[in-house]
């Protein structure tokens, strides 16, 4: 009988995976993200409408309910929230911004965006755990953040040294469950998809995408955000309900 190949990769998700996402506040955090944006263009000289946030707000709402909406996007495509973010700031009147100054009022605006996900309170010691073990690791997640944004993210939350890669849908242009988005991954990571193992929290994006495509899968239970029936049919290889409990897990497959 042929030897299980041993793990040598684990490809993490991120929201409700490695930090708190269902339920935070996104809307009040997207409101004082652009508003704050229109304040730094309105600082920095431009005749910013006082409709900017709503405006902002209403499209960001229009294009990430479709996304994630199976029947509206079969095919699982990501949106650019990059480009929507940069025509936002072109109509602005008046635009005429020094380039490092409009970047940094850019990034200042995506770092409170990305911060309305906050790491749990075992992520960082389970990370610096499996690293010292010598597994390579990697984030493997569905976010229309802009991937530079995202990645600092981590580096302010002390996350980005553990990690070797990133495959990120805004990067990528698909959403998991697609195969496009685990063979980016599969890319990456440098090795057999039979040698990674997979954790997430949602049992078809996660769990029966990753399988579908060769990954090992750990399913990170959660209650109130998926149904049991999708939960109870995933069929993971393992589950966890703490990240710490990943290194046991691991050996035992």
């Amino acid at each position: 009988m042929p030897k299980t190949p041993r793990i040598t990769t684990i490809t993490l998700d991120w929201g409700d995976t490695l930090a708190a996402n269902f339920g935070m506040p996104y809307l009040v955090t997207q409101r004082r993200a652009f508003d704050q944006l229109a304040a730094d263009l309105r600082t920095a000289g431009c005749e910013v409408p006082s409709t900017f946030t709503q405006t902002a707000m209403a499209d960001l709402s229009v294009d990430w309910k479709r996304s994630i909406d199976p029947i509206a996007n079969p095919e699982h495509k990501e949106f650019d929230f990059a480009a929507m973010l940069s025509n936002w700031v072109k109509a602005v009147d008046g635009m005429d911004v020094e380039t490092h100054r409009l970047s940094r009022i850019i990034a200042r605006c995506m770092a409170r965006l990305t911060d309305t996900v906050i790491p749990y309170g075992d992520t960082l010691s389970a990370l610096s755990m499996l690293k010292a073990r010598g597994y390579r690791l990697g984030i493997l997640s569905h976010t229309p953040w802009p991937g530079d944004a995202c990645r600092e993210w981590f580096v302010r939350h002390g996350l980005a040294s553990y990690l070797d890669f990133y495959s990120l849908s805004s990067d990528v242009g698909w959403i998991k469950p697609h195969p496009r988005h685990f063979q980016h991954a599969l890319d990456q990571a440098g090795v057999p998809a039979e040698q990674i193992l997979h954790v997430g929290d949602h049992p078809m994006r996660d769990i029966q995408g990753a399988r579908a495509c060769g990954f090992r899968t750990c399913l990170r239970v959660t209650e109130n955000m998926h149904s049991q029936d999708a939960l109870s049919a995933c069929q993971p290889d393992a589950e966890i309900l703490h990240l710490r409990e990943l290194a046991d897990i691991i050996e035992r497959l």
